[in-house]
């Protein structure tokens, strides 16, 4: 899988993701931001925890992979279990912005009207 599949992936198609993943992506983001370690009120930590799943063995094995092979292993179950999922444009075959999008942000092709019916 390129680069540019797995961001799209990451970043498009977060509604396929399970929520550990979302949870251990998070918790990798909020480690790497430092806000975390620095001295919070117990409530805040206690917050944290629970929004991010810290303590969560699940999820813990999921931080342990990394963010570059997390995100690789949440790409590939995405892309394996939504066959089709990937919206490249019917004339370049470039990946389209959004699952969604009908319109080529490299060639300016628009395939929405392929979708409309006759009258």
């Amino acid at each position: 899988m390129d680069k540019e599949q797995k961001l799209y992936l990451i970043e498009k198609c977060q509604k396929w993701m399970l929520p550990e993943e979302i949870k251990a992506l998070g918790q990798l983001a909020l480690k790497e931001s430092d806000i975390y370690s620095e001295k919070k009120s117990e409530f805040a930590q206690k917050k944290m925890e629970l929004v991010y799943g810290i303590g969560d063995d699940k999820i813990s094995e999921l931080v342990a992979l990394g963010k570059k092979n997390l995100e690789e292993k949440i790409a590939n179950r995405i892309l394996k279990e939504n066959i089709g999922i990937l919206n490249n444009c019917p004339k370049c075959g470039k990946l389209a912005r959004t699952p969604k999008a009908r319109l080529c942000r490299f060639c300016g092709n628009k395939w929405f009207e392929e979708n409309k019916s006759p009258e």
